[in-house]
């Protein structure tokens, strides 16, 4: 389809359901140009009217304002604020029912599971518009409008009436969606030929899953720099180095990293000079900083009504930094710690050894792996193996390895064909069943 009569049906489908997509636009973008002090003022007067309008709908948080004794004035509310909770995900499935103006539109949400139970939410209308002005503002900082043609490594849907509200969403919003559920050799050769006949502007893709395509492609002479995209916009995973420099080279492309959530979209986007900014509709606190002030993330999403999402604990780790962007930009800048805080490896002499040491280890032994920690003692990993893996290659990985989880933990190396997904398409590269 052509960008243009995309842009002209999405802008139609946004008025139709009453959804002002170009005025948050508007409204968002002038944010990048307010000094640090303005952005405040901003954010604090969403505050005051998120806090106030929970007070008068939302039956939980009223009580919550009057136990805590929270002053409603808009002079204090930042100080007020902090008084109140920190939540997580188990307080808004208990809550998610709340009492609340049922005048408000809602859509139905809902997250992917692959770490613990799907969580199913409403979302009010006017906060899932500002989520999407959001992202609209953000990639135009790479050149990327709406209706612009996009290439979707993502998850697919399973029954028939998904599959078809899925198509004519792709189709819509001018998206070429490739499964991520399929990416062995013969898979990533159709996709090829597929993106040669769609010639797509850019990637929105898991991290893991366009570096299994580039990896492809490399390895059976595939041109991917004839596809002719010019920026990969990578999240839902962790993006490593090795991955970011692979998919540059194969690609001929910027490669961004995005780091969001189903629940409160985008969080912090990477800018032109590689900085992750915190998005103007976010108020992001770190709890419980270390020595080197990294903690757990606690978000807040400034136009949320229906399940506000207010100091919301998300389950991820990250600092925030004092550094200045070279855009100019005057939102903070935040670094994301690799993975999620229960992502340990458990060693039998009680050390806790963050997953991501297995992705910096095999990076130079296999070009896919996912490990399952089965006991305190006991580590099985599945393998694809690089060209040039044999038994030295294999002695030497188990040595790294030990020095790391201690000679007590059992390491086993199972050299396999293809690695399954998780049914969303997203790929965990370790699993402990402790």
């Amino acid at each position: 389809m052509n960008y243009k009569i995309s842009k002209f049906i999405t802008n139609l489908i946004y008025k139709c359901t009453q959804q002002p997509i170009n005025i948050l636009i508007a409204e968002l973008s002038t944010t990048g140009s307010l000094s640090r002090d303005q952005l405040w003022k901003y954010k604090t007067t969403k505050m005051y009217e998120q806090i106030r309008y929970l007070n008068r709908y939302n039956k939980v948080y009223k009580d919550i304002f009057t136990n805590l004794d929270i002053d409603l004035q808009k002079k204090n509310i930042d100080t007020e604020f902090y008084k109140l909770p920190i939540t997580n995900k188990e307080y808004y499935h208990v809550n998610v029912h709340a009492s609340y103006d049922d005048k408000t539109k809602t859509d139905m949400r809902s997250t992917s599971g692959t770490t613990g139970t799907p969580f199913v939410f409403p979302k009010d209308r006017v906060a899932a518009c500002y989520m999407d002005a959001m992202m609209y503002n953000a990639y135009s900082w790479h050149g990327i409008g709406i209706g612009d043609k996009q290439a979707r490594l993502w998850g697919r849907a399973i029954n028939t009436k998904e599959k078809l509200i899925q198509s004519v969403k792709d189709l819509v919003l001018n998206r070429k969606r490739l499964s991520a559920f399929e990416m062995n050799e013969n898979d990533c050769l159709k996709y090829y030929d597929k993106l040669m006949r769609f010639k797509p502007k850019y990637f929105y893709t898991y991290s893991n899953a366009l570096y299994q395509f580039a990896v492809s492609l490399e390895k059976n002479n595939r041109d991917g720099k004839l596809l002719g995209v010019s920026i990969a916009i990578c999240t839902g995973e962790v993006l490593f180095t090795h991955q970011r420099e692979k998919i540059a080279e194969v690609f001929g492309c910027r490669v961004v990293n995005e780091y969001g959530s189903t629940e409160n979209g985008i969080i912090a986007f990477e800018c032109e000079h590689g900085k992750m900014h915190v998005m103007p509709t976010i108020h992001l606190e770190i709890e419980n900083p270390d020595e080197n002030g990294m903690g757990q993330i606690v978000v807040t999403e400034l136009n949320s009504r229906m399940l506000p999402f207010m100091r919301y604990k998300n389950g991820d780790i990250g600092k925030l930094l004092i550094d200045k962007c070279a855009c100019k930009r005057p939102f903070d800048i935040i670094e994301i710690h690799e993975g999620r805080i229960d992502d340990y490896i458990r060693c039998p002499d009680g050390r806790l050894v963050y997953d991501a040491i297995l992705a910096y280890t095999l990076k130079g032994y296999a070009i896919q792996f996912k490990a399952y920690q089965e006991s305190l003692t006991r580590l099985r990993i599945q393998l694809i193996p690089n060209e040039g893996y044999d038994k030295k290659a294999e002695t030497r990985l188990k040595k790294t390895l030990a020095r790391y989880l201690g000679d007590e933990m059992e390491i086993y190396l199972l050299q396999v064909k293809e690695i399954p997904h998780e049914k969303s398409g997203k790929f965990r590269y370790f699993v402990s069943n402790l």
